[in-house]
């Protein structure tokens, strides 16, 4: 049995990644016979320009992210790690490797090694100061309206969770919300909350909800880090309260998705970015289909649907532009 933290709450010790348990190991710490790897980390690897284009397209198709001819530097940032832990003297041959039999153990790290997991609690503030203000009792009045009573969870899905905080933030959110509420208003479990990711590493960061001091300190307040995270050891766990009210699973958004359900708000921030225009369409076209009507969309500061779809009806809280799939006529 693995040991446990005297809290109870964050293991002492994780499992390695997939792609780590077969023969993808980092070598031991270089000793005066390992000439190999120590050959191999002094010296940047050679990069043909068949193998970076070869690179690209095997990046797009595993997670559909787009790399210009510009980002040779980030290729090589990222990948030579992946490449050295396998053993290989180049960036070719790591392509090489990438066509046998070892291909899903590679293509796993290099789903790990290429994503952005740059995220923190309440990011950008203003999108959740929306969310609390018009879109979450926007979605409270609509059920109430339709049954008189909200009978049935108002379903949330964070369609890029990296490793968390996104989907703590929210539930975080919904636990003060609806305290302020208080006795008529909803009740936290009124509301359930789905997060994705591809990257199988950031989802086990996301499902132990332990954090880094510095972590926590990036956009929670000290009354928050202590109301619901627990100290233990070194880390911040999030408490049992919280991490109820998230699911976590691993999705990879280029892949059909629209058997996840009906979401009543969704949330895809800062990801469509990376994509090229024919995966944004794809995706956004799921999202409407997965959104009932009068349901919301949520993307990042930076995102837009212009020249995506016109079939949403954007509305702008403040700072903040969120999309929606129209009402009924009847109901406008």
């Amino acid at each position: 049995m693995r040991p446990r933290a005297s809290c109870g709450a964050c293991p002492a010790a994780r499992s390695r990644p997939a792609w780590l348990t077969k023969s993808c190991r980092w070598p031991r710490s270089p000793t005066p016979s390992n000439n190999l790897w120590l050959a191999l980390t002094r010296a940047d690897m050679e990069l043909t320009q068949a193998a970076f284009d070869d690179l690209r397209q095997s990046i797009h198709r595993l997670c559909g992210i787009v790399l210009t001819e510009d980002k040779e530097y980030l290729v090589r940032h990222r990948l030579e790690p992946v490449a050295r832990r396998c053993g290989c003297r180049s960036l070719d041959e790591f392509r090489t490797k990438l066509a046998g039999s070892e291909a899903i153990l590679l293509q796993g790290a290099i789903i790990e090694a290429i994503t952005t997991q740059e995220t923190a609690f309440f990011r950008d503030r203003h999108p959740f100061d929306a969310l609390r203000q018009h879109v979450l009792p926007d979605l409270v009045r609509t059920q109430r309206a339709a049954t008189g009573a909200i009978r049935r969870p108002i379903r949330i899905w964070c369609a890029a969770a990296a490793t968390g905080q996104e989907p703590y933030s929210l539930a975080i959110l919904i636990q003060e919300w609806t305290h302020a509420s208080r006795p008529h208003g909803p009740r936290p479990e009124d509301f359930s909350i789905t997060a994705t990711d591809i990257s199988a590493e950031a989802l086990a960061t996301a499902t132990t909800g332990a954090y880094e001091r510095r972590q926590v300190d990036r956009g929670l307040n000290t009354t928050q880090i202590h109301k619901y995270f627990e100290h233990c050891g070194e880390r911040w766990v999030a408490r049992p309260a919280l991490r109820k009210l998230v699911e976590f699973r691993r999705l990879n958004l280029i892949q059909p998705f629209t058997d996840l359900g009906i979401y009543d708000l969704i949330l895809c921030r800062n990801v469509l970015i990376y994509f090229d225009e024919d995966t944004r369409r794809r995706i956004c076209h799921q999202f409407y289909a997965m959104l009932p009507e009068g349901g919301w969309l949520l993307l990042g500061a930076a995102e837009n649907l212009y020249g995506i779809t016109d079939r949403f009806l954007s509305v702008r809280f403040g700072d903040t532009l969120i999309y929606r799939k129209p009402l009924p006529p009847a109901a406008v």
